[in-house]
């Protein structure tokens, strides 16, 4: 799934969005209100058109499904529902209302609007689209920045049987107690474990920091005993060694959102290139990127990688709705200087930015792919709260391959040569990977890759802070509001290429075509924070301050909509430096506004984020004169 620009991940909050009609009496809090948001979230924003007769009575039937299964009486069909969609919900609002009332406490309004939501999302059949609990939403957006320190045994499970440990974090809890991959989870506490699946193996595991657990396990020679004591622990996004045959080897399990600090202070794209570097001093002849069981995360940071690999003019994925909407990403950063061949090896765990990335390394015929089709889980999502605590997990644009345009979602991407499924219980206690063991023997098939054809030229990242950095506001410092209550920094990022600011911006109908525009505009590069609660969770406000070599070509790109997809001009709120203009965004970019002004050879943008109709154009305000004042202090040569 994307976690920077495309998924957005907004504020756990209580909130509706408007509806331009009043709701029944009796019913205008609490239960039909996630209702009637799940209802407008899904007229408004889904990429295919819906119509709100099929939305209704999808979520009726669903309760009804869900009365019947606890034995209640379901609910009499639907009356007719008029064709307009807030005459529809009125009607069907009265009969919720009516048959709720009935209820018993054990499956009340609460459960009903609950059961209503999901069918609604499920019954478009997208596997980016579905109701997440409270309990589920407060869970992803504590790990959506991924790459954080978390809390229990630091194990991973999976595989054939359920109770299969397939991983344990290097000094974590179960590492420390002797825990190896390999072992078979039998029974926690005493409670026998040994047919029970993934989720209640999962739950029976769970506990505080510091308690402790007896496992029973299977190492092969007869159960074991361990105790646990449960503490902190930390999984690396990004892992690399080489091999014993002189190849390079990338595991990424999460696509987290660049610049942000990891638990153990780096950031991933800079250990990328750490990795890349010393692959190089080892004189690696070949790179094998392992993409298994990476369920995706920021297309952002999958455009970066892709951007070491591909030259700047390679296209990493064609977004568009059926609302006339369409946009390519295009790969970002620095190309690697020495190119060598190079495997992918992916699996049905394998999805959305994984699958960006594996499908446009295929189609650029970079590198061989190994293993399973993936998820064809593609989709772009926004993920909106709902009252009650939960939240709606949307499909705002499909994905396809950037150049033929092939289907990505629900088909997946193809392997060139196939593997057998995960490693089996020996293969872990042995230390054995078949499937690694494929990748290296197709590299030798792999496409020949060419010499590296993109340089970066101009200021390095040091120079570019040096001039540009005083204008970005200290952590802490922007103004919040009502809604936005901490402003803490927690994305930093140097742009140094025109293709890195396209995709940060939202990508671009023909990115090409902007590239080299921005360059006929003397673009030199770009510093970018972005302030919050924590990464994905809104509201938010980021602050861009990009450099020109000169004034005329800053007035050019301050003056230019080059992403109207994204951004519909509106009357600036204020007027600062030498030229001012304000926009809404629409599409990927629903619930932000944004203010661009220019001073001499710099454009300064910020942006505050929210739910759609939740603007605070007076925060906007007082963080333009903020950044404003900041940028009059530096100094250029």
């Amino acid at each position: 799934m994307r976690l920077h620009r495309v998924l957005r991940l907004l504020c756990a909050l209580l909130l509706v969005l408007a509806a331009s009609g009043p709701l029944p009496a009796g019913a205008q809090s609490g239960s039909l209100d996630a209702v009637h948001a799940t209802y407008q979230d899904m007229l408004d924003l889904f990429y295919r058109p819906l119509q709100p007769a099929d939305l209704l009575h999808a979520g009726w039937d669903r309760l009804g499904s869900a009365a019947s299964a606890r034995g209640l009486p379901a609910p009499d069909p639907l009356p007719d529902l008029p064709a307009d969609p807030d005459g529809a919900f009125q009607t069907f609002a009265a009969a919720f209302a009516a048959y709720v009332a009935g209820l018993p406490a054990g499956f009340g309004a609460d459960q009903a609007a609950a059961a209503v939501d999901a069918g609604m999302a499920d019954s478009v059949h997208e596997g980016h689209t579905h109701v997440l609990s409270a309990g589920q939403y407060q869970r992803f957006l504590q790990t959506v920045g991924g790459g954080q320190q978390s809390t229990g045994l630091g194990i991973r499970l999976g595989g054939d049987p359920a109770g299969l440990i397939t991983a344990t974090a290097t000094g974590g809890p179960a590492d420390r107690a002797g825990i190896k991959p390999g072992d078979i989870i039998l029974a926690a506490d005493g409670q026998d474990l040994s047919h029970a699946d993934l989720g209640s193996i999962s739950a029976a595991l769970g506990g505080p920091a510091g308690s402790t657990i007896t496992l029973s396990v299977d190492r092969g020679n007869g159960p074991q005993t361990i105790s646990v004591t449960r503490g902190p622990y930390y999984f690396p996004p990004l892992e690399s060694r080489m091999l014993q045959d002189g190849v390079g080897y990338l595991r990424l399990s999460d696509f987290v959102v660049p610049g942000t600090a990891l638990a153990d202070g780096t950031e991933v794209l800079a250990d990328l290139d750490a990795a890349l570097d010393d692959f190089d001093a080892h004189g690696a002849s070949g790179l094998i990127l392992d993409l298994r069981d990476n369920g995706g995360g920021s297309v952002q940071t999958a455009d970066e990688l892709l951007g070491r690999f591909l030259p700047e003019t390679a296209r990493s994925v064609y977004e568009s709705d059926e609302r006339g909407h369409a946009s390519y990403d295009i790969a970002s950063g620095r190309e690697h200087g020495r190119q060598v061949p190079m495997a992918v090896l992916i699996n049905g765990g394998s999805a959305s930015a994984s699958e960006i990335t594996a499908a446009a390394l295929k189609e650029a015929h970079r590198a061989i792919l190994v293993g399973q089709r993936t998820a064809g889980a593609v989709a772009s999502s926004e993920l909106l709260p709902l009252p009650g605590g939960g939240a709606l997990q949307i499909a705002v644009a499909e994905a396809a391959t950037p150049n033929a345009h092939t289907a990505l979602d629900g088909v997946g991407v193809t392997p060139d040569v196939a593997a057998s499924g995960s490693p089996s219980v020996t293969d872990y206690r042995n230390g054995r990977d078949p499937q690694l063991d494929t990748a290296l023997s197709a590299l030798a098939n792999a496409p020949a890759p060419a010499a590296a054809q993109t340089a970066l030229t101009g200021l390095s990242a040091g120079e570019l802070d040096g001039l540009l950095q005083g204008a970005l506001p200290p952590d802490g410092s922007p103004p919040t509001n009502d809604r936005l209550g901490r402003t803490g920094r927690w994305q930093r990022l140097d742009l140094l290429h025109p293709n890195q600011l396209i995709d940060q911006n939202g990508g671009a109908p023909d990115p090409l075509a902007l590239q080299q525009t921005m360059r006929g505009r003397g673009y030199e590069g770009s510093v970018v924070a972005t302030y919050g609660n924590a990464a994905g969770d809104l509201p938010s406000v980021s602050v861009d301050v990009d450099l020109y070599a000169g004034a005329d070509g800053a007035h050019a790109a301050a003056s230019a909509d080059d992403i109207p997809d994204l951004l519909q001009p509106m009357d600036a709120p204020l007027q600062v430096g030498d030229e001012t203009v304000a926009y809404r965004g629409t599409w990927l970019a629903q619930g932000t506004s944004v203010v661009v002004w220019r001073r001499g050879r710099l454009v300064l943008t910020v942006s505050y984020s929210d739910v759609p109709g939740f603007d605070r154009p007076d925060t906007l305000v007082a963080l333009t004169q903020q950044v404003d004042g900041l940028a009059q202090t530096l100094v250029l040569p």
